[in-house]
């Protein structure tokens, strides 16, 4: 009688392991750090200013492209067609 013969696996092709990435943490986080500080602080003192949740939307935006805090400010208010009263110095 003939034996059938089995391969046994190799572990040669394993699939890898999830490999941990040190910066997962920072993915999930929303941390973003811009000349003017940290958007936590920088979005805290805006809604201390009255600024609306989409006029601060439109601002981190601007923030992200690279806009500076003045000019991001300056965008929001055009672009949604108003700022807050207490934002305007003078």
């Amino acid at each position: 009688m003939a034996t059938i013969r089995t391969r046994r696996l190799s572990n040669r092709f394993v699939a890898p392991a999830r490999a941990i990435n040190r910066f997962d943490d920072l993915r999930t986080r929303s941390v973003d750090v811009f000349a003017e500080g940290g958007w936590s602080s920088i979005r805290g003192a805006l809604e201390m200013q009255g600024w609306s949740t989409p006029h601060l939307d439109q601002i981190h935006e601007e923030l992200r492209q690279g806009w500076p805090l003045a000019i991001a400010l300056h965008h929001a208010s055009i672009r949604l067609g108003s700022c807050p009263r207490r934002s305007i110095p003078g």
